[in-house]
């Protein structure tokens, strides 16, 4: 999607890196090959909290949305990165030669077969090179991915599924035919861990279908969890911070991650959350009906209480009860931007 598309800029590019008070930052851009779907050069901005200890798995945070610079440079972010010896890497946005219509001018291709998928694996080796850490080229990999960008991440899982521990697409949806509708994900793919956020007012993505693309994957077993912020709108994942970094947490116990195979995990170890929901006066771009959560609760086996859905697997007993208090609350703020 379009909205709060973030287009900034940090510095000129080189190959030597900058020293940031975080840690040390790297930067690298990678050329698009002649049939790929890809306007111009896409740009990467790395940290390294510690560069003195080995990378054991690397955050990808895509630039998209007005709160993922913020998930990049915050402290308690950076704090769970260096305790867990994450990478922090920024894809910035790169534009489509496809998208040149009104609405979706500049936008990117978010299936990664088009080029962006390519050119973030040939970023990660190429910041291995002039970071001095060769332990990046294969290190496994967390997406943070908004809107169009959630839909991105969501693919990325079946792209490069032996990379990938754990998906969050927030807010997520994109332009026809690459919408969260259209993505039907191998069984290796759907058992990578996903969490994902949408907003009970969301008039962009809405709540059916984010919905829809978690119950598909979830009634075959997969290990995900799904999560509404009451009247909430197309923004502001900010707020679900703790919720995420807590799942995070429980998510790289549970797999011993990196560098295991997401795929162990097993639906047996936690627990299942469930929802009661009702309709709300917003609607998404499809016409669909948005919906909040009226109440939750969480139960050890995955049938659901009577008058209640689906909300996921949920992977410790802490995870659970911050869930439970997450979703119940009736509405969450709009935080103002610094």
């Amino acid at each position: 999607m379009t909205v709060f598309l973030v287009l900034l800029v940090i510095g000129l590019f080189s190959a030597r890196p900058a020293i940031a008070a975080q840690g040390v930052v790297f930067q690298t851009s990678v050329a698009p090959h002649a049939d790929e779907d890809l306007a111009s050069e896409c740009r990467y901005e790395m940290t390294l909290t510690d560069p003195s200890r080995t990378v054991r798995g690397i955050w990808v945070i895509f630039d998209r949305g007005r709160d993922m610079l913020r998930y990049y440079g915050d402290p308690d972010v950076q704090a769970f990165a260096q305790h867990h010896d994450l990478a922090l890497l920024l894809p910035f946005h790169c534009g489509a030669k496809s998208y040149s219509a009104p609405g979706a001018k500049g936008d990117m291709n978010v299936d990664p077969t088009k080029g962006i998928g390519r050119a973030l694996l040939a970023a990660i080796t190429q910041l291995a090179q002039s970071s001095s850490h060769p332990e990046l080229a294969s290190a496994k990999l967390i997406l943070l991915g908004f809107s169009g960008a959630g839909s991105l991440v969501g693919r990325l899982a079946d792209y490069a599924p032996d990379r990938i521990v754990a998906v969050i697409p927030a807010d997520a949806g994109h332009f026809e035919p690459l919408g969260l509708d259209t993505i039907s994900l191998s069984p290796k793919a759907s058992a990578i861990p996903q969490l994902i956020l949408t907003g009970g007012a969301d008039s962009v993505c809405g709540t059916q279908r984010p919905y829809g693309y978690f119950r598909k994957h979830f009634d075959q077993g997969a290990p995900w969890t799904f999560v509404v912020q009451n009247k909430t709108p197309h923004c502001c994942i900010i707020n679900a911070k703790s919720l995420i970094l807590l799942w995070l947490e429980a998510i790289l116990k549970e797999t011993q991650t990196p560098p295991a195979v997401a795929a162990r995990i097993n639906r047996g170890n936690g627990w299942f959350g469930f929802i009661r929901t009702e309709e709300n006066e917003t609607k998404d771009l499809w016409g669909g009906t948005n919906w909040s959560v009226s109440t939750a609760t969480t139960e050890r086996r995955p049938t659901p209480p009577r008058g209640m859905i689906p909300a996921g697997w949920l992977p410790s007993h802490r995870f659970a009860k911050q869930w439970v208090s997450f979703v119940r609350q009736p509405e969450h703020p709009i935080t103002s931007l610094p």
